[in-house]
């Protein structure tokens, strides 16, 4: 069981102060309790998990201020998900207690004293899925800050992958149909694992048209970049080594024109580039560009690759790194690369499309065929990994 101590809430001291249209000289002078932050995560990797509930008051008193908490319910999560942009679920009532849910702020202190929330089945929850606890503070003897008398503790279920597929020997053909002729918002996603560098090292995409790679002329070796129809670079190649695992993906909104790149969940670069498409049905790979030049492979390992026809949003990619749901809105092909996906069918090796739209990719070794090659099939490489972010 771990035990975990934290304070709540989501507005500082100061910006309780901050006088609003309607405060008067005494509202700002007036005590008040709230939430020292709004949101907190709960990273636990056993089934159990003791938490230390703590608010506070925005001033000492001279006299004892009561505090109780309670939890809040779906209309609630509902508004977690409207602000964050993702799809939160109810913590189940069954797999939480309050230890205690009444406490006191002391005189002359501004910190309530502890209360212990105790969340269980942790282990037992649904891969990808995120968990959301609201608490609310509630007092007779001092006003609260309203808009800081919520919080929310979020639960994820620790996700670990130990199988992934090597690349270097073997890479993935996917075959997409004539609909893609003219992709308009688009991501791309992946886990990757760098055991060298290569310059223009391919990722994933369509040569020419939307590639994700690394490296090109008089440029860095390490330097995620994108290519084609859209350009755009990492400003820090400090950032990106071998040796480590990485979540990388690229966003285009048709809307706004907005393409961004992102690093573990975090956006590293964007620029607005107009109205563009992608033609994507013709030569998309995975660890591979084109038989013209057939050593821009990726060398390494990985896992998670996934093509999408919307522009995820920040939070939902952040949310998501080591898993989402097959039958996510949006999600044209999604090939986990786990060992669990690999499929022979007539002398022919495929990784399968989780998706119901059966995008399988071939695995292949050697060229793809376009310079009149003949395709060699093989099955993929898997390794032992053990994938943290």
């Amino acid at each position: 069981m771990i035990r975990k101590s934290f304070y709540i809430g989501a507005l500082a001291l100061m910006a309780a102060a901050l006088p609003g249209c309607n405060d008067s000289a005494s509202d700002l002078l007036e005590t008040k309790l709230y939430f020292e932050e709004n949101v907190i995560n709960v990273n636990a990797e056993e089934d159990t998990y003791v938490c230390d509930i703590t608010s506070r008051i925005s001033k000492p008193t001279n006299g004892t201020v009561k505090v109780n908490y309670a939890v809040g319910g779906q209309d609630l999560v509902d508004k977690y998900n409207a602000k964050y942009g993702v799809t939160a679920q109810l913590f189940p009532a069954e797999n939480y207690a309050f230890l205690s849910n009444e406490s006191v702020v002391k005189p002359g202190s501004v910190y309530s004293e502890a209360c212990q929330l105790q969340l269980n089945n942790i282990m037992q929850g649904e891969d990808g899925v995120t968990y959301v606890l609201p608490l609310l503070i509630s007092t007779n003897d001092v006003s609260t800050i309203s808009s800081s008398s919520v919080a929310y503790v979020v639960i994820k279920k620790p996700i670990r992958i130990y199988k992934a597929m090597q690349f270097g020997t073997y890479w993935l053909d996917v075959r997409l149909p004539a609909s893609f002729k003219s992709t308009t918002s688009v991501t791309y996603e992946a886990l990757v694992y760098a055991t060298r560098w290569k310059n223009l090292g391919t990722i994933m995409g369509n040569e020419g048209v939307l590639i994700m790679r690394t490296g090109d002329l008089n440029h860095p070796d390490n330097e995620l970049q994108m290519a084609g129809n859209v350009q755009m670079q990492m400003p820090n190649c400090d950032a990106w080594a071998t040796g480590k695992w990485y979540h990388v993906a690229f966003t285009y909104d048709a809307a706004s024109g907005k393409a961004e790149l992102y690093l573990n969940g975090e956006s590293i670069n964007s620029k607005n580039v107009g109205a563009v498409s992608f033609d994507l049905n013709n030569r998309f790979t995975v660890g591979y560009a084109y038989d013209y030049d057939s050593s821009r492979k990726w060398y390494g390992y990985m896992s998670e690759v996934r093509l999408w026809s919307v522009a995820r949003t920040a939070n939902q990619i952040k949310e998501n790194m080591m898993y989402v749901n097959p039958d996510s809105e949006g999600l044209e092909g999604y090939w986990k690369l786990n060992g669990e996906d690999i499929e022979e069918r007539d002398g022919v090796w495929y990784v399968l499309d989780q998706t119901s739209h059966h995008y399988d990719a071939t695995s292949n070794r050697g060229r793809r065929g376009e310079t009149g090659a003949t395709q060699t099939f093989g099955n993929p490489t898997m390794a032992d990994v053990d994938v943290r972010l």
